[in-house]
């Protein structure tokens, strides 16, 4: 193989695999989370949320559900943001991954998953504290 190609595949085949090495929080229907990969301070990491584990506050319009679920996230006890882990298909909901990017030198990520819909309704998964917490490798 040229130097040339060698010098263009090689960066394609580091970064696929390190997409394919991106480490996955899944919560399934029931029972408790699983974790494939190392978690790890400066990187990304995907969460796959099973829509019926949260089951509460699921208001329609004309057919259209009018609910959102979004996974709410903190590292190191900060400040908390979110990402959606639904997305609109026709009048459905339907389940999308969440990718997020822990900070450099994060030592710890703490998830909650919360459901809300037009009337107003708010539920959270887990439904009381302590929220799911992981540790960071670093």
């Amino acid at each position: 193989m040229s130097s040339k190609l060698c010098a263009f595949v090689l960066p394609l085949l580091i970064a696929t695999s390190a997409v394919a090495e991106t480490p996955v929080i899944f919560f399934p229907v029931s029972g408790p989370y699983t974790v494939t990969g190392t978690l790890r301070a400066g990187q990304p990491l995907t969460i796959h949320y099973a829509l019926d584990r949260l089951k509460k506050c699921r208001a329609t319009y004309s057919g259209m559900d009018t609910w959102l679920i979004a996974v709410e996230y903190r590292f190191d006890y900060g400040t908390f943001q979110e990402a959606y882990v639904t997305n609109t298909s026709g009048y459905r909901r339907e389940p999308v991954p969440a990718t997020i990017t822990a900070p450099a030198g994060a030592r710890t990520l703490e998830l909650r998953f919360r459901n809300w819909d037009r009337g107003g309704c708010v539920a959270y998964d887990p439904s009381s504290w302590p929220i799911y917490t992981f540790t960071l490798q670093q």
